[in-house]
């Protein structure tokens, strides 16, 4: 039985008045999950130039626990905006099976045209 659950991923740096806020970012998210149970993580204050993010770290432990089916962010620059950090992300998806998505972006690992 499989009773993996969905995640979203909000990050936002900088309150800025051209930046999505991390509550905007949640229930952009939502609707893509069509109303399905999740785990919200959040990191507000926080740069995407590296990891070192507290919600980011225990979403990680959650996916190496096999706790995680699917990752939805708003915009892939919320999760990482360092590409190696990035591929290093993804490499651990795969490794877990965890699906990955990008909820304004044409990026979805769920559907073989993602």
């Amino acid at each position: 039985m499989n009773n993996r659950i969905d995640a979203i991923y909000a990050r936002q740096s900088v309150d800025k008045k051209d930046s999505i806020s991390i509550e905007s970012q949640i229930e952009f998210c939502k609707y893509e999950l069509k109303g399905g149970n999740c785990k919200e993580y959040t990191d507000k204050g926080y740069s995407g130039k590296n990891t070192d993010r507290p919600k980011f770290q225990e979403l990680v432990r959650d996916i190496k626990r096999g706790l995680i089916a699917k990752v939805l962010v708003y915009k892939l620059d919320r999760i990482s905006r360092s590409i190696l950090d990035f591929a290093n992300m993804m490499e651990l998806f795969q490794q877990y099976n965890v699906e990955f998505v990008s909820s304004t972006e044409k990026f979805d690992t769920s559907t073989p045209m993602g």
